[in-house]
């Protein structure tokens, strides 16, 4: 018995793998290359491998604190019985910082480094004259080049100065490296990095003055702001390449009747923004592919005032550069404690292989919180479940 089917067997966790592309329950994509992609089951990482589509385990949160009652009642909460019929939401944040650290965003900021830290995280200090606020789901950046990671908080209902927050791995550290005044942004959506500029950017919300995109080329000492003032500009996903970067609008329930959400496209060399297409909800994820093709996921707000379809769809940009919808679920709203009535497509962040792309589904009538690789067949069909 390999270990993930052993953590399989105590934890009730489902893997497949044959003649399906249902790849297991309660697992969610979260960081992606070109190899594989590490996801989460409970408060455990594992490392899925597309090439074989095999499974291996990374690490796991340790408990809150090192009591002996502390370590019972983690027991009791990892138990197969509570992750099996009494599901949690999910871990939300966790990124790779090279091949040997994770990094994951919960309760707390935690490391895990293969060989130092055996399989539990850990813990970072945090020293902040506030509690730190985490950011909205993988929201987190890494930059390849400095190997620190930066995020923002996702608030609402305070205007208590939104900040972003540097990790640095070498340091053990989490300091706040710049911080929004409460008038300038509700929250950040999250931040990205551009390989092709070598760039940082944030994505602000959720007000027309708030709905901005900011860029920084010196990790922080600066920020500048690139574009906003009104709904067009609110965004979560962004996606980059050699001439221009890409986005979807996140105009959700609050904004009015007539705001449909769109992706858009800005070219550096001419210095025009365009719209690409008509997509209806809000983006809140996307990902690219690594033969320059690349997919958004569009999720689904009750209540909005726009006129669009009661679904999550998956959004596939093809070698042509237009983009088309290739998947949609229908919503159905699936009471869990921790997680809201939202449909909602999870993409990991980074590069999938071309060809395919892992999605879990939430709040869907079929799929809910399974882990799904989905095929991106040329010419494109429409997908439905």
């Amino acid at each position: 018995m390999n270990d993930v089917q052993e953590l399989s067997r105590v934890s009730g966790m489902e893997l497949t793998t044959a003649h399906s592309n249902v790849r297991g329950a309660e697992l969610i994509p979260h960081w992606s290359n070109e190899h594989g992609c590490l996801c989460s089951h409970d408060h455990w990482i594992l490392r899925y491998v597309y090439e074989n589509q095999r499974w291996s385990k990374v690490c796991r949160l340790p408990p809150s604190e090192k009591t002996l009652t502390a370590r019972l009642r983690d027991g009791l909460a990892r138990s197969w019985v509570r992750t099996r019929f009494f599901p949690g939401p999910g871990l939300e944040n966790v990124a790779c910082l090279d091949a040997q650290t994770t990094l994951i965003i919960h309760d707390r900021v935690y490391l895990h480094r293969v060989g130092r830290e055996g399989m539990q995280a850990k813990a970072l200090p945090w020293k902040g004259s506030r509690p730190l606020y985490t950011p909205l789901t993988d929201g987190i950046a890494v930059h390849p080049v400095s190997k620190k990671a930066y995020f923002g908080e996702y608030l609402n209902g305070r205007k208590l100065g939104v900040r972003i927050y540097c990790v640095d791995a070498q340091t053990e550290s989490v300091q706040v490296c710049w911080t929004f005044s409460g008038n300038d942004a509700k929250h950040v959506h999250a931040v990205h990095y551009d390989r092709f500029r070598n760039r940082l950017w944030v994505c602000t919300g959720d007000l027309d003055h708030e709905s901005v995109i900011y860029f920084t080329d010196d990790e922080f000492v600066s920020l500048k702001r690139f574009g906003g003032g009104d709904q067009s500009w609110r965004a979560i996903a962004l996606l980059f390449d050699e001439s221009g970067v890409e986005w979807g609008m996140d105009a959700g329930k609050d904004a009015p009747a007539e705001t449909i959400n769109r992706i858009y496209r800005h070219d550096f060399a001419t210095g025009q923004r365009t719209e690409r297409a008509v997509i209806g909800n809000p983006a809140y994820a996307a990902c690219d592919l690594n033969d320059g093709t690349a997919v958004m996921a569009t999720n689904f707000e009750p209540g909005r005032r726009q006129d669009t379809p009661e679904e999550v769809a998956l959004w596939h940009r093809g070698p042509d550069g237009m983009w088309r919808k290739v998947m949609s679920m229908p919503h159905m709203h699936r009471p869990r404690k921790g997680q809201g009535a939202y449909g909602q497509l999870l993409l990991p962040r980074g590069v999938s292989p071309q060809g395919h792309v892992l999605v879990t589904p939430i709040n869907t009538r079929d799929h809910h919180y399974h882990l799904l690789d989905i095929p991106l067949p040329s010419p494109q069909p429409n997908w439905r479940c």
